[in-house]
């Protein structure tokens, strides 16, 4: 237990979630309740005795995001609701309470995987292993940002040109943007997919990694697959990306596999896209300015578009129902080979290069940061 707790102590810090091992704390339930901390104070003991759980985390996120999840405190008395389809989905909503009180907090873990202390930052349950609460730290983070500058977007736009409104969240919003720009840098990734299983899955798991360190994707949301003869090799669904190896599914395409009931929960979208592009490989991450652009105009019908960049943005949901995303998705990549799924992420097909998918993936991220200034602008937002 001890080494998952410094294993996701270091993950935090390597996601840029916390500023330094000192902004959280870590536990874990074994024999006893083990942590990076030099001891187990009381309040922890309580709530390990209140819930049903085998960790928690409490961590102060980094600097700037704070001041993103304190703003959105300040708006909410006593519940955050993301507005992006997988936070909906995955967290639903988020409590805050005032302080570190066991018995407060106890009250919102019991109907949340999470909740915010105003005074100390985020603690988060799991129930059987550390990285649960570790993800679900990950989710709330990835969602108070989407909400905060989509809702700041939005939220300007309801003006006209001519008036700029006085908020403090605006000039804010105006000073933390250029902190948050996308990372670039160059890639080593195949240029050509291998021959190799062996090969296909080290393509994969470096490629998983990447999107991780450039922040193209958070928590353990995105899948990435790849199209070998009469089989495809895809991610399996609640992989984290940067830890790709043993959790990536071969499915034969014959159908004589039970593998699809552990591969991607979007894999029925994946198997429609390499019927109708003739391609490779995909790889779907999810851009934080990606998603926020991809929301802005409000909710997207099913089976309409609008674009961000000359992107199309389609509409769906995750899996294969009536409104599934794989009814909507697929055909938009034919054109162009990537489209964004309105408050969900983007994706990419490529006929035969990871390292071309990874950097039209990263391309259309820094489109969607630069759009956003534009829009900004275009609302008479003077933007440094």
């Amino acid at each position: 237990m001890r080494n998952q707790v410094e294993k996701y102590l270091n993950k935090l810090l390597a996601h840029g979630l916390i500023d330094a091992r000192e902004d959280c704390a870590l536990y874990g339930l074994d024999d006893e309740i083990s942590t990076n901390l030099d001891r187990v104070p009381g309040e922890v003991e309580r709530l390990f005795e209140i819930l049903s759980i085998s960790s928690l985390v409490h961590a102060r996120p980094g600097r700037d995001l704070w001041r993103i999840i304190t703003a959105l405190c300040d708006e909410s008395l006593l519940l955050i609701t993301p507005r992006d389809s997988e936070s909906l989905t995955f967290i639903h909503d988020i409590p805050v309470v005032d302080t570190f009180d066991p018995d407060q907090i106890a009250c919102a873990l019991n109907r949340r995987k999470g909740c915010i202390v105003r005074d100390s930052g985020i603690v988060t349950l799991g129930s059987v292993s550390v990285e649960q609460a570790f993800i679900v730290l990950s989710s709330i983070c990835f969602a108070c940002f989407v909400k905060y500058f989509s809702d700041i977007l939005n939220t300007i736009c309801e003006f006209s040109p001519e008036i700029r409104p006085e908020h403090a969240h605006f000039e804010q919003a105006l000073e933390l943007l250029d902190g948050f720009r996308p990372p670039s840098g160059i890639n080593d990734l195949p240029a050509r997919i291998p021959d190799t299983e062996e090969g296909i899955v080290h393509a994969m798991d470096i490629t998983g990694k990447l999107m991780v360190s450039r922040r193209l994707v958070d928590s353990f949301f995105g899948n990435i697959s790849c199209l070998k003869g009469d089989d495809l090799y895809i991610s399996q669904t609640g992989s984290s990306l940067d830890e790709l190896p043993g959790y990536i599914d071969r499915v034969p395409l014959d159908g004589s596999s039970t593998c699809d009931l552990t591969s991607s929960s979007e894999l029925m979208a994946h198997l429609r896209i390499y019927e109708l592009t003739g391609h490779r490989l995909i790889i779907h991450g999810h851009p934080k300015f990606s998603v926020i652009m991809s929301m802005f105009g409000g909710e997207l019908p099913f089976g309409q578009r609008r674009s961000v960049g000359g992107i199309p943005v389609v509409s769906g949901e995750v899996g294969a129902g009536r409104r599934g995303l794989m009814h909507t998705l697929p055909e938009a990549l034919v054109e162009g080979h990537a489209a964004i799924v309105s408050g969900h992420g983007t994706f990419l097909s490529d006929a035969a290069s990871f390292s071309n998918a990874f950097e039209r993936l990263s391309a259309i991220e820094h489109r969607c940061y630069e759009t956003y200034f534009e829009t900004l602008r275009k609302n008479g937002i003077e933007v440094p």
